[in-house]
C-alpha cells in the first residue's frame, strides 16, 4: 500500500474508532487497556534488538484511568522457544488514553511506524485497517475471535482490526505450528488469550469496544408468544431501537420479524418454526447494532426457548475425570437440549432433515477417521492416549442424535466420562456395556479356570460396582444431563473380547460401527488401530443380544434419564 492510501486507511480507522468511543453510544468509555504480546528478536544485519508485535488488543474501559505500572510485564521471565534462536517473548498490560491511541494510529498512517507515547518503536508488518465488525457472544455457535476478546459475554462488541496480512516479520514463527501452539499455551497461563484459535490474527492490532448500552433478553415458552425485555445501562438514556427475530433453515429464511421496541416488556406473536435463530437489536438513531446473537438451534415451538445475550440456552454439562496423565481434569460441555422438561421425539418418528444433516456431518468425519493408527510414531504413550480419546470424542460429538453404544469388556466409569460424557446432545441414548470381573483386590480380571466364583469374588464385584457408582455420582458438577445407562454383562452365557463404538442412528442414518482395537482405559498408549467396520449390523445385533441378557438389577451399574 502506498503512502497516500495508508494514510487515508488509518485516518478512516481512527475516525471510526473515535465515533464508536463517543460517550453514551456503546458505553461511557474513557481509556483503553492495552495487552501486547511482543517478541525481542535480533536484527538481521545489526546487533540491535527489535521489539516485534505478535498480537495486540486494546479494550475500551470506563471509569478513572489507572496509573501506569512500574512493571508492565505480566511474565516474570521471558519465554523462549527452542526453534527460534535468540527470540524472547513477553506480555505487557498498560492503560492507554483515547487521544494517545488515536494519535498513534494516525502516526502510523503518516510514517509507517507504530509508536505510543513514552514507548519504544514496536515493529509491525504492513497493517491494513478493515471496517468495524460486530462480534456476538458465543452461544451454541462459537465465534473464534472471542478466544482473544475480553469478557465478550453480554450484548457483543465492536472490533476494528489492523491486519498484518503478509506477516513478513513473523515468518519464522507462523510457519511452525508447534512453536505457535507452545506460545499460545504459555499465554493462557497469564490471560484468557487463546491465540492458537485464531492463528490468522498473529501480527494484528485489534481495538475492542464492548456494546454495554443495553442488555436484551427474550423467552418463548411452549405454545406462547415471544416475550422480550430490554434493560438500558443506568447511565445511558434509552433511545428508539428495532428488534429483529430471524429463523433460518437450510439457507432459507423461515421466519423473520422486525419491530420497534415500545419501551417496556413486549410480547410478539411470532410463528413457531424450527431452525437456526438470530436475534439482534438495532439503534435507529445512530444506525448501529447494540446487541446480537450467533445462530443457535430452536425447535418447532413445542418446547421452551430461552436466550440471554450472555449465555447459551442451556446449562452446560460440567464434570471431572481422570485423564491420560492420571490427573483430574475438569470439562464443560455445551448441550443441544436440556435433559428434562422437553418432549422427546420417539425413535420411530423419523426426522428426515436431521437424518440428512447427520449423514453429511458423519460423512465428513469418516473421511478423516475411517482408519487411524496410534502408537506407531515418536509420541509418548500419554500423548497418543490423549489423541485417541480426542478422536473418539470427535466422533461422539458429531453423532449428536439418536443413540451411541460403547462396548468394552474393561469399560469403567472413568472411561464413560472420558468418552460418552462428551456427547453434546442431551437427548441421545447412551449405553455402556462392560464385562469387567473384578478380582479380590478390586481390579478387572478373568474368571478362574473352572468357571466358579466364590463369595469373595462376589463381594469384590459388588465393591467394584459401588466404586463405579461413586465415581459417576461425584463426577458431575450439577445435573449430568445424560440419558446414560451403564451395565455389566457378568453371569450370562458367553463372553466378548472386542471393543466397539456404535452409532445405530435410530432410522436417522444407517448404522455405523468403529472397532477400537484396545480398551478405552489405555487406547493409543500401545499400538492399536481404530477403523470403521465394513458390516456394522451384525456387530450391533451381537451387542444388543448381550445387552438384552444383562437386564437384571444386579447388572445395572448406573442410570440417569
Amino acid at each position: 500500500m502506498d503512502h497516500s492510501k495508508r494514510r487515508k486507511n488509518m485516518f478512516d480507522a481512527a475516525a471510526a474508532l473515535k465515533e464508536l468511543l463517543e460517550p453514551g453510544l456503546l458505553g461511557n468509555y474513557t481509556w483503553l487497556e492495552a495487552i501486547e504480546v511482543i517478541a525481542f528478536s535480533p536484527a538481521q544485519i545489526t546487533d540491535e534488538v527489535l521489539v516485534q508485535n505478535i498480537f495486540s488488543i486494546y479494550v475500551a474501559e470506563s471509569g478513572e484511568r489507572p496509573p501506569v505500572s512500574e512493571q508492565p510485564f505480566l511474565n516474570q521471565k521471558p519465554k523462549t522457544l527452542n526453534g527460534l534462536k535468540g527470540w524472547k517473548f513477553g506480555v505487557t498490560k498498560r492503560p492507554v488514553g483515547i487521544a494517545e491511541l488515536l494519535a498513534c494510529i494516525k502516526c502510523y498512517g503518516r510514517t509507517g511506524v507504530w509508536i505510543s507515547l513514552d514507548q519504544k518503536v514496536l515493529q509491525v508488518g504492513e497493517l491494513v485497517a478493515v471496517p468495524a465488525m460486530f462480534c456476538p457472544p458465543d452461544s451454541r455457535t462459537e465465534v473464534p475471535l472471542n478466544a482473544v476478546l475480553k469478557n465478550n459475554f453480554w450484548s457483543g462488541s465492536y472490533v476494528i482490526e489492523l491486519k498484518d496480512e503478509g506477516k513478513s516479520t513473523l515468518t519464522d514463527l507462523v510457519r511452525e505450528d508447534a512453536l505457535f501452539e507452545e506460545l499460545s499455551e504459555w499465554l493462557t497461563t497469564m490471560l484468557p488469550l487463546d491465540i492458537a484459535r485464531v492463528p490468522d490474527r498473529i501480527g494484528d492490532v485489534l481495538f475492542q469496544i464492548p456494546s454495554s448500552a443495553l442488555i436484551a433478553e427474550f423467552r418463548r415458552s411452549p405454545g406462547m408468544p415471544v416475550n422480550l425485555r430490554i434493560a438500558w445501562h443506568p447511565e445511558i438514556p434509552a433511545r428508539p431501537v428495532v428488534v429483529e427475530y430471524r429463523v433460518e433453515q437450510d439457507g432459507l429464511i423461515s421466519s423473520l420479524e422486525r419491530f420497534e421496541y415500545p419501551g417496556d416488556d413486549t410480547i410478539q406473536d411470532i410463528s413457531s418454526t424450527s431452525g437456526d435463530l438470530r436475534f439482534s437489536v438495532w439503534d435507529i438513531q445512530n444506525k448501529l447494532l447494540l446487541a446480537a446473537t450467533t445462530p443457535f438451534y430452536v425447535p418447532d415451538g413445542k418446547w421452551r426457548v430461552e436466550s440471554y445475550t450472555s449465555i447459551g440456552i442451556e446449562e452446560p454439562r460440567r464434570f471431572k475425570v481422570k485423564g491420560p496423565a492420571n490427573t483430574v481434569e475438569t470439562y464443560e460441555i455445551g448441550l443441544m437440549e436440556p435433559a428434562g422438561g422437553w418432549a422427546r421425539r420417539r425413535p420411530e418418528e423419523v426426522d428426515w432433515r436431521a437424518r440428512r444433516e447427520l449423514k453429511a456431518r458423519m460423512n465428513q468425519l469418516v473421511a478423516s477417521l475411517r482408519f487411524v493408527q496410534y502408537g506407531n510414531g515418536n509420541a509418548s504413550p500419554q500423548e497418543e492416549h490423549r489423541r485417541a480419546l480426542e478422536d473418539i470424542r470427535q466422533l461422539i460429538r458429531t453423532a449428536s442424535q439418536g443413540a451411541i453404544y460403547l462396548w468394552d469388556p474393561y469399560l469403567s466409569a472413568n472411561d464413560v466420562l472420558n468418552t460418552l460424557a462428551f456427547c453434546t446432545d442431551a437427548g441421545t441414548e447412551l449405553w455402556g456395556l462392560t464385562s469387567a470381573k473384578p478380582s479380590k483386590k478390586g481390579s478387572s480380571d478373568e474368571e478362574s479356570d473352572d468357571g466358579t466364583e466364590d463369595i469373595d469374588m462376589t463381594s469384590a464385584r459388588e465393591a467394584w460396582i459401588k466404586d463405579q457408582k461413586d465415581t459417576l455420582d461425584t463426577a458431575f458438577i450439577g445435573p449430568s444431563n445424560m440419558k446414560l445407562e451403564f451395565r455389566m454383562s457378568w453371569g450370562i452365557q458367553g463372553s466378548f473380547h472386542d471393543r466397539f463404538l456404535m452409532f445405530p442412528g435410530l432410522r436417522r442414518d444407517r448404522t455405523r460401527v468403529w472397532s477400537l482395537g484396545a480398551s478405552i482405559n489405555h487406547i493409543g498408549a500401545q499400538h492399536c488401530i481404530v477403523q470403521e467396520v465394513a458390516y456394522p449390523e451384525p456387530v450391533l445385533q451381537a451387542f444388543k443380544a448381550f445387552w438384552d441378557q444383562s437386564n437384571q438389577p444386579e447388572h445395572l451399574i448406573w442410570k440417569y434419564s
